[in-house]
C-alpha cells in the first residue's frame, strides 16, 4: 500500500504516480528531506515531476499532503518552468484534480502543487494565500508569495 523510503522507513500513504503511459520513473533523492517522494519523467512532453507525500505545518491542514513538483527539463538549458497548462495536463495524469499551486521562491523553475490526503480538506487554502504578497511572473501565468 505505502512505499519505503530511504532508512527502511516505511509510509503507509503512497505517493502518487502516473496514472497513463508515457512516464518513467528516474532515480533522483530529495535532498534535505525524508520525506516519501518518487521522480517522473515524460520524455514526450520533457516534463519532470517529484511526487511526494509531506506534511507542513500551513495553519489550516495539520495533516499529510500530495505535493507534486514540475518542471519543464531543457537537454541543455536544464530545469526551466512549465506553463499553466501543462502543469494542468500533470496534474490529470497523477489524478491529482483539486490541488492549489503555492510557490515561495522568487523566479523558481518548479510549479507547486498541493492537495490535503484526506478528502474533507480539499479546497482548503495555506494562510499565506491571505497573509502573503503575490508577485506575478510571466504574463501573470505564475504567482509566487513572498
Amino acid at each position: 500500500m505505502g512505499d519505503t523510503f530511504g532508512d527502511g522507513i516505511q509510509s503507509i500513504i503512497a505517493v502518487l504516480r502516473p496514472q497513463v503511459a508515457g512516464w518513467r520513473e528516474v532515480d533522483w533523492k530529495l535532498p534535505g528531506t525524508n520525506a516519501p517522494h518518487r521522480a517522473f519523467f515524460h520524455d514526450r512532453a520533457s516534463l519532470g515531476v517529484i511526487s511526494a507525500v509531506e506534511v507542513v505545518d500551513d495553519g489550516v491542514i495539520g495533516g499529510p499532503e500530495y505535493h507534486l513538483s514540475i518542471s519543464r527539463q531543457h537537454r541543455t538549458l536544464g530545469p526551466r518552468r512549465c506553463t499553466s497548462e501543462e502543469a494542468r495536463w500533470v496534474l490529470v495524469q497523477f489524478r491529482l484534480e483539486g490541488a492549489k499551486e503555492d510557490n515561495h521562491v522568487p523566479g523558481g523553475m518548479v510549479r507547486n502543487f498541493w492537495r490535503p490526503v484526506a478528502d474533507h480538506l480539499v479546497g482548503r487554502e495555506c494562510l499565506c494565500v491571505a497573509d502573503e504578497n503575490a508577485i506575478s511572473e510571466d504574463r501573470g501565468d505564475f504567482i509566487w508569495r513572498a
